[in-house]
């Protein structure tokens, strides 16, 4: 009988998940995080941690999305006992700590993220994003330049990516107060996104 009660709590649980992964892919985008997390789907390809690991991965990248950055990033230490070494959890820690204005301990992640899998292209992304909130443009703008050349045109952040780029470089100049003028604007676009040399 506790058997029979077990399992049906057991398959609840997984169909709830199911439930609420879907919901959120159905969702428009209104969660916080507006970056690209680490999936599953990447995890089991980048050395298939299997067990606890996996299933808390999951857990935290489903919280990220639903904009429960602390529940997550507690998922995300736990992953990260146990496999100090998976950059994915170190991106979607950069993620959560950012949402929850870490940027110290934000930037850390994604730069341990970068050091254990220099393209690992979403810790590019998150890097940029810190340290334009830490005010370093120069920097922000190198690592956004970074994401935007390793990521897939396909990627629906690139897009995003290339904004960035464009606004925090006419930031810069107006700090600097360096004149825009439309040659120089077009020296920038093709730096920023890979053309010219």
């Amino acid at each position: 009988m506790k058997r029979d009660r077990r399992m049906t709590i057991a398959l609840g649980v997984v169909i709830g998940c199911a439930l609420l992964s879907g919901l959120i892919w159905i969702l428009p985008d209104r969660a916080r995080v507006v970056a690209p997390l680490a999936t599953d789907a990447v995890v089991s390809s980048a050395g298939g941690y299997p067990g606890e690991v996996h299933e808390r991965f999951q857990q935290a990248a489903i919280m990220l999305h639903a904009g429960q950055a602390e529940h997550a990033l507690t998922a995300l230490e736990r992953v990260l006992a146990l496999a100090p070494d998976l950059p994915e959890a170190h991106v979607n820690a950069g993620f959560a700590l950012y949402e929850l204005s870490n940027l110290t301990q934000a930037r850390r992640q994604f730069e341990r993220a970068i050091d254990l899998r220099p393209q690992q292209v979403n810790a590019y992304y998150g890097l940029a994003l810190t340290l334009e909130a830490q005010g370093d443009l120069d920097a922000a703008l190198g690592a956004m330049r970074t994401y935007a050349h390793l990521a897939e045109e396909r990627d629906p952040h690139v897009r995003k990516a290339r904004s960035a780029i464009w606004e925090w470089q006419s930031e810069r100049d107006d700090q600097a107060g360096e004149p825009r003028s439309i040659s120089r604007q077009a020296d920038t676009r093709e730096t920023a996104f890979g053309g010219g040399g």
